[in-house]
């Protein structure tokens, strides 16, 4: 049972295939080789405290590694993780043609036609239910890519809770969506929680903080002036994602104060499964940075628990349709 005002967060990793992130997006990209290590990194994590909610796509799902890792947890540590669905459309069926790569604006699922998002979804639904034994009730669009037509799907297939939101960002410029409304605020959508990934505008000054949360829109709108972006880059004012995939531990720790000041207990830690392997995204390049990437992980657990005296929980607290916000 989470207490009035008591700070949670959920630890959501976007569990997919291995790809050259700067080379494309292709069908043919489903390779998975870290399962071992996802399972080691994921079993420390749980010793610490935590749950974790897994959001698994296509590629994930279909593949000898990854139905290791789903098989383990689902044994041994059924109470605390969560099975939850990640669409990567290029590597998830059913395609309109033959053609290998995929465009740029096809990568963002939202972007897709009303059918062919719904059907993408509702075979990722039917694989995961099958492979987990559990109905998913989250979801985690690719590229954060959320459209027009996706709140229905997540109704018709009986989804409670949308975690795509990346608050204070515009992707247009990449034919994604737009985000910059968006502070970390959850609200509720015609029988779907949204509750965006926690991303946080810090400063040197609380004001500031306080400011850019109450009108997210000015800090995409300051960053097209050049003579704005310099007065930001005085005040020491940044857009920060709570992941260890480009943060140091203190700039975590900074993000969480920040959210927890404003009134925003609700926090998502996240990150790419295959980061927990050398070599696999840009931000794990070698050993000494995946160690790194470990203990920054593992500290700011620590951190957020005995000193924040948080709760770790997954995204629903259940895997099933009958889950409740917990």
């Amino acid at each position: 049972m989470i207490k009035k005002n008591e700070a949670t967060l959920a630890i959501v990793i976007h569990t997919e295939e291995e790809f050259n992130w700067s080379g494309g997006f292709y069908r043919s990209n489903k390779h998975i080789t870290h399962g071992d290590k996802l399972i080691v990194f994921c079993e420390k994590l749980i010793t610490l405290g935590a749950k974790i909610t897994f959001a698994l796509d296509y590629a994930f799902v279909d593949s000898l590694d990854g139905i290791k890792v789903i098989e383990h947890f689902k044994t041994n540590y059924p109470n605390h993780v969560e099975f939850a669905t990640h669409l990567h459309p290029w590597v998830n069926p059913p395609n309109e043609n033959d053609n290998d790569q995929v465009s740029n604006f096809n990568s963002y699922p939202g972007n897709l036609s009303k059918r062919m998002e719904f059907d993408k979804l509702k075979v990722l639904t039917d694989k995961i239910t099958n492979v987990c034994s559990q109905a998913p009730v989250t979801y985690l669009a690719g590229r954060y890519g959320i459209g027009e037509n996706t709140l229905n799907s997540l109704i018709t297939l009986g989804y409670q809770t949308d975690v795509s939101i990346s608050p204070f960002s515009d992707f247009t410029h990449q034919e994604g969506p737009n985000f910059s409304t968006f502070n970390n605020t959850t609200f509720d959508k015609n029988g779907i929680k949204y509750w965006p990934h926690t991303t946080a505008i810090v400063s040197l000054f609380s004001f500031i903080e306080r400011w850019f949360n109450n009108h997210p829109k000015q800090f995409e709108k300051q960053q097209k002036n050049n003579f704005s972006r310099l007065i930001l880059k005085l005040l020491r004012v940044k857009r920060q994602r709570l992941s260890p995939e480009g943060f140091p531990l203190q700039d975590l720790k900074n993000i969480t104060k920040t959210q927890l000041k404003l009134g925003s207990n609700n926090l998502i830690f996240s990150f790419h499964s295959p980061s927990v392997q050398a070599g696999l995204t840009p931000y794990v390049t070698d050993e000494q940075q995946e160690n790194e990437f470990y203990n920054t992980t593992a500290s700011y657990i620590q951190w957020f628990i005995k000193k924040q005296h948080g709760k770790i929980i997954t995204v629903n607290g259940s895997c099933t349709k009958t889950g409740k916000i917990k």
